[in-house]
């Protein structure tokens, strides 16, 4: 198994905001995360990012105890984490940000580089400009391109559709598939479009005040009224 956690708690100094939290994530498998605003999903990402202590349970990547790994190590386990915010410097070029994320020897950065704007052949053509000049959408697909430069086997990705069109939505859906289907695994935080995001996705958990629920079949949230049940404790 690639990430697991056991009855993982985390929060901010004294203050515990994720209780017992469960789940697994297998290479070449979609996992999303689910709930309102203020539910934990973030605050859980950041603990497995190392960005938040674990208050207590366990947490492992490729059998590996994270619980005492530093932040700037994640990303040589092989860990990339795009955060919802701040996940790409709009100063620099679209060249640029790739670069600075890279590690290993200029030869290997050119040629990471070259392999992950194959994938995305838009930031191609706008390699030289600032990504402060990018759409929204584009934003998020270099930011999930910075990431993907350091080669990860689990890329965890907080709410990458937010605030994005429906059909810009769709391409985002279909580069996290991409990623899925060359074996990486995928830990998805979705608080936008569940119901277009959701028939991407292996198997999706809920959360609510800082509880994660157990893992479900994406169909079983997609009957009618799931979602509204879950969120609102209403059915029709």
């Amino acid at each position: 198994m690639l990430l697991e956690t056991n009855a993982l708690s985390t929060g901010y100094g004294p203050l515990t905001v994720v209780r017992d939290a469960t789940l697994t994530v297998a290479a070449g498998e979609i996992v999303a995360i689910v709930g309102p605003n203020g539910a934990g999903k973030s605050s859980l990402m950041k603990c497995i990012a190392r960005s938040l202590p674990v208050h207590g349970g366990s947490l492992k990547f490729a059998g590996q105890d994270l619980a005492a790994v530093p932040q700037n190590h994640i990303a040589k386990l092989g860990i990339g984490f795009v955060p919802q915010q701040g996940n790409v410097f709009p100063e620099l070029s679209v060249q640029e940000n790739l670069q600075v994320s890279c590690r290993g020897s200029l030869a290997e950065a050119k040629a990471i580089t070259k392999e992950v704007l194959a994938q995305f052949p838009r930031l191609n053509e706008r390699i030289k400009q600032a990504a402060a000049t990018l759409s929204g959408g584009e934003r998020q697909m270099l930011a999930i391109a910075c990431a993907l430069v350091s080669s990860p086997s689990l890329l965890m990705l907080d709410e990458p559709t937010t605030g994005l069109a429906p059909l810009i939505v769709r391409e985002r859906i279909a580069d996290i598939q991409r990623l899925r289907d060359n074996g990486a695994g995928v830990l998805w935080i979705i608080e936008e479009h569940p119901r277009i995001c959701l028939p991407a996705v292996d198997k999706v958990h809920f959360m609510s005040d800082g509880t994660l629920g157990p893992a479900l079949e994406a169909a079983a949230l997609l009957e009618e009224g799931a979602l509204e049940e879950l969120f609102f404790g209403v059915s029709h």
